[in-house]
């Protein structure tokens, strides 16, 4: 399903950038454990599709 909210698609596009620029440029690898740089990301990123799946399925009732 694709989303049509342009914040959300916003946010995507951000962590994509964010993912890109930190791979290329600080050589992050996101297989690694322990860098809390990574894990801040990767916890926002979760936490956002699952505040905006929660909120998509409250509201469809």
């Amino acid at each position: 399903m694709r989303s049509q909210s342009k914040a959300l698609q916003l946010v995507g596009l951000l962590a994509f950038v964010v993912g890109l620029v930190g791979y290329t440029v600080f050589g992050w690898r996101f297989d690694s454990t322990g860098d809390p740089i990574i894990t801040a990301v990767a916890v926002v990123c979760v936490v956002v599709a699952i505040v905006v799946t929660i909120r998509r399925s409250l509201q469809s009732q």
